[in-house]
C-alpha cells in the first residue's frame, strides 16, 4: 500500500516538472486575436469571371468600406455593362391597360437593379433612333474628356468650324467666329439637342474627322454589347435613305442609359430643364429648353425622372430614352414610334407607374395579369340616319 502511494506521489511530481517546463517554453497566453508566432494570413480578394470566362476582377461586396457610395455604384454599373437582360418576368407586346401602347414601334423597360425586363414591344429590332444619338456622343466625347489625363477639361476651348456652322435642324446657331468651352458644347448637346454642337463636339474629338469620332462611337457600340446598332452620325439626322438613319434597339439603347448613368455629370444635364447659352446680353444669347418634358422643371414632370434623351425624325416618329428612380430602384425604358410628343409623354408616364407597381414582384404580377379578364368591348353607337343607310345597303 505505501508503495503504491509512493508510485502516484512520483508521477504527479513528474507531471508538475513537464507542466513547468512547458510553460516556460510556450509563455503566457496572447491577447484574443492575436497570435504569437504565427502571422494573420492577408485575405485574398474574391474574383469573379468576365462574361468570356478569362479575365478576373476583384469581386466586390456590400460590405466594402475602402471606396465611396459614389465609386462602388459605379464599379457595380460597370461590371453589369452589357450584361443579357432577364425575360423570364415580360410583358411582351401591347400594355392592354396602357391604350397608347400600340402606338409603340418598339419599346422596353428594364428594372437595372435585378436586370428584370418588365415590358418589351420589339425589343431586338433595330429602328431609327433619331437625337436619341446623341447620348452617344456625349458618353463617348466625355470619357474621353476623362481618360486624357489632363489634356482635356471641361473647360477646354474649342473654335467652331465652319462645317458645324452648316449643321441645321434643331441648333444653337453657332458661327466660325465663335469660341466655347466644351463644358457649353455639351449643355448644348444634351438640353437643346443641338445638332450643330454635337457635329462640333465629333470634329473636336476626332482631331478634325468626324467620321472618326463616328468610328469610336460603334466601337463602344460593340463594346456594350449593342448589337443591333449602327452610327452613321453624331447627331441622330436622317440619312439620304433609310439605310443610312442611325439605328438601334429598344434592348441596345437601355445598355446605353445604363452607361450614361454611370456618369452623375451627364445626367444633371440629361435633368436641366434650362440653361444659357452664350453670355446674357450679348448677341445671340439663347435660354435652352430640354426637349424632355418628363424631367424636373416642367409642367408635365414624372416623378423620379431624371434623363435621358428625345429624338425626333419622320422615319422614327417621337422617341425617348428615360430614366427614372423612385424608392431608390432604377429603371430604364426606351419608346419609339409615337405620332406626337404628348402622346409619347403620356404613354411613358404611364409606362412607369405600371412598372413601379410590379417592380417588386414581377411573376406575381403576370399571375395576377392571368387572373384579370380583358376588358370587353362596348358597342360602337351609330345614329339613327347611319343605321337607316346601313340596313338599305344590306337589302
Amino acid at each position: 500500500m505505501k508503495n503504491t502511494k509512493l508510485f502516484v506521489l512520483i508521477i504527479l511530481g513528474i507531471l508538475v516538472v513537464h507542466g513547468a517546463v512547458l510553460f516556460c517554453f510556450i509563455g503566457t497566453p496572447a491577447p484574443r486575436g492575436v497570435s504569437n508566432d504565427v502571422k494573420p494570413e492577408k485575405k485574398q480578394p474574391e474574383t469573379a469571371a468576365e462574361p468570356d470566362g478569362k479575365k478576373t476582377v476583384p469581386a466586390v461586396t456590400e460590405t466594402v468600406q475602402s471606396i465611396t457610395p459614389e465609386a462602388y455604384r459605379k464599379i457595380r454599373a460597370k461590371r453589369n455593362l452589357g450584361k443579357d437582360f432577364d425575360y423570364t418576368y415580360v410583358v411582351s407586346g401591347n400594355i392592354p391597360a396602357i391604350p397608347e401602347c400600340v402606338n409603340a414601334t418598339g419599346g422596353i423597360l428594364v428594372d437595372l437593379d435585378t436586370r428584370t425586363v418588365l415590358w418589351a414591344k420589339n425589343p431586338k429590332k433595330s429602328l431609327p433612333i433619331a437625337s436619341m444619338t446623341k447620348l452617344m456622343t456625349e458618353l463617348v466625347g466625355y470619357e474621353m474628356v476623362e481618360d486624357s489625363n489632363g489634356k482635356y477639361t471641361l473647360d477646354t476651348m474649342v473654335k467652331v468650324t465652319p462645317a458645324a456652322a452648316k449643321i441645321g435642324g434643331s441648333q444653337v446657331f453657332l458661327d466660325p467666329r465663335e469660341s466655347f468651352p466644351l463644358r457649353d458644347l455639351f449643355v448644348a448637346t444634351a438640353v437643346k439637342s443641338a445638332n450643330d454642337a454635337a457635329y462640333l463636339l465629333a470634329e473636336f474629338f476626332g482631331n478634325g474627322d468626324v467620321n472618326a469620332f463616328v468610328d469610336a462611337m460603334n466601337r463602344k457600340a460593340v463594346a456594350l454589347r449593342m448589337t443591333g446598332t449602327k452610327f452613321y452620325n453624331p447627331n441622330g439626322l436622317p440619312g439620304d435613305t433609310a439605310g443610312e438613319d442611325n439605328c438601334s434597339t429598344p434592348e441596345d439603347m437601355a445598355k446605353l442609359g445604363e452607361a450614361c448613368l454611370i456618369y452623375p455629370q451627364l445626367i444633371q444635364w440629361a435633368s436641366t430643364w434650362q440653361a444659357p447659352f452664350r453670355q446674357k446680353g450679348s448677341k445671340g444669347f439663347m435660354m435652352l429648353y430640354n426637349h424632355n418634358h418628363l424631367i424636373p422643371g416642367s409642367r408635365n414632370h414624372a416623378a423620379g425622372v431624371d434623363g435621358l434623351k428625345t429624338g425626333f425624325i419622320n422615319r422614327s416618329g417621337y422617341c425617348l430614352a428615360v430614366s427614372c428612380i423612385r424608392s431608390g430602384r432604377r429603371v430604364v425604358g426606351v419608346v419609339t414610334g409615337f405620332p406626337t410628343w404628348r402622346e409619347r409623354d403620356r404613354f411613358v408616364t404611364n409606362l412607369l407607374n405600371w412598372g413601379y407597381k410590379r417592380i417588386g414582384n414581377p411573376a406575381q404580377a403576370l399571375l395576377d395579369d392571368a387572373r384579370v379578364p380583358p376588358p370587353k368591348r362596348r358597342p360602337v353607337k351609330r345614329p339613327a340616319a347611319r343605321m337607316k343607310k346601313i340596313k338599305k345597303a344590306k337589302r
